[in-house]
């Protein structure tokens, strides 16, 4: 998994229509070459440490799902509060996955 997007893919990326939204989280998404992961979290959400724990957390549940399903994408993690447990990340995560098997190609 690439914890590092170049500016020019994460501009692509969020300049995507396809975004989806479950548990103050938003998913914006897009086909890419391989799977690409990004976060939007402003500073003023939290401390630099509660970010950095939300961003492993969403790391962890997402390297589950990669080794299941070999994901094509790139997405963008946007979280509206950060005080998201473990679980309501896990379920989130599973609905936007869930939601891009939906997608004809």
């Amino acid at each position: 998994m690439n914890f590092s997007i170049d500016y020019k893919v994460f501009d692509y990326i969020t300049s995507s229509p396809k975004k989806f939204s479950k548990n103050e989280i938003i998913f914006i998404s897009r086909e890419c070459d391989k799977f690409l992961l990004g976060f939007i979290i402003p500073k003023s959400l939290c401390s630099a440490s509660l970010r950095n724990r939300f961003k492993i957390l969403c790391r962890s549940v997402l390297q589950q799902f990669n080794k299941i399903d070999v994901l094509s994408f790139g997405v963008i993690i946007k979280p509206k509060m950060i005080n998201i447990n473990y679980g309501d990340i896990n379920q989130s995560i599973a609905l936007w996955v869930d939601s891009l098997k939906k997608i004809p190609s």
